[in-house]
């Protein structure tokens, strides 16, 4: 089980530098064609209009890098405790801004209907992270490309429910995924939660707080 988490982690960080990198990628060379058009401009006017778009291509790609950012940041601070009140949908958002690179290697998208109002749950924050990172995974791993993962919250019978439901495509290839069902059962037991399969859907269920 030790591996799988380390695995885990090992996946969100590894996702979050190739973002990083290519929001950096982005800005470099759209500094370098501003340094084009500055050279050029030397000889004839230069379009404001053209200097605008680029800065304004810089500015989405830091807002872009702020934002994932921020994400980790919140997701480092998710293993400051054991055990802490926590936010299904928080935590919903946080782990499909982390896993977008993961999933848009084969173009798959993240579905979210994430319920309002729902209550918190009582749980350990970065073991809950990685039993939802394990489900999702493994359903990215057997999607074939141009899937959809839809991401759901709901309340019933006082219990808080996350529902995860792949839509596409089987993969011809062989799956990859870093968890056994096995081990995900694992994992939900140690946190207290309850998983129930059908088909393509996978539901976590936890008492609310």
């Amino acid at each position: 089980m030790k591996n799988v988490r380390l695995a885990f982690i090992d996946r969100i960080l590894s996702s979050y530098a190739h973002e990083v990198r290519n929001y950096l990628a982005i800005i470099k060379e759209t500094n370098g064609l501003m340094k084009d058009v500055l050279q050029i401009g030397k000889s004839r006017s230069v379009d404001s209009k053209q200097f605008l778009g680029y800065i304004g291509c810089v500015e989405d790609q830091i807002a872009r890098a702020v934002s994932i950012t921020d994400y980790l940041h919140r997701f480092a601070h998710r293993m400051d405790c054991g055990r802490a009140m926590i936010s299904i949908n928080d935590i919903a958002e946080e782990l499909t801004a982390l896993m977008t690179r993961l999933a848009y290697r084969k173009r798959i998208a993240f579905e979210k209907t994430l319920r309002g109002g729902i209550p918190q749950i009582e749980a350990d924050p970065m073991l809950l992270h990685c039993l939802l990172f394990c489900i999702i995974d493994g359903k990215i791993s057997r999607l074939d490309r141009n899937g959809v993962i839809r991401v759901g919250s709901s309340l019933s019978e006082g219990r808080v429910c996350l529902a995860l439901e792949s839509k596409g495509e089987s993969s011809k290839e062989t799956p990859t995924a870093i968890c056994s069902d096995e081990e995900l059962n694992e994992l939900a037991a140690e946190i207290g939660a309850e998983i129930l399969r059908n088909g393509e859907e996978t539901i976590i269920k936890l008492p609310a707080a």
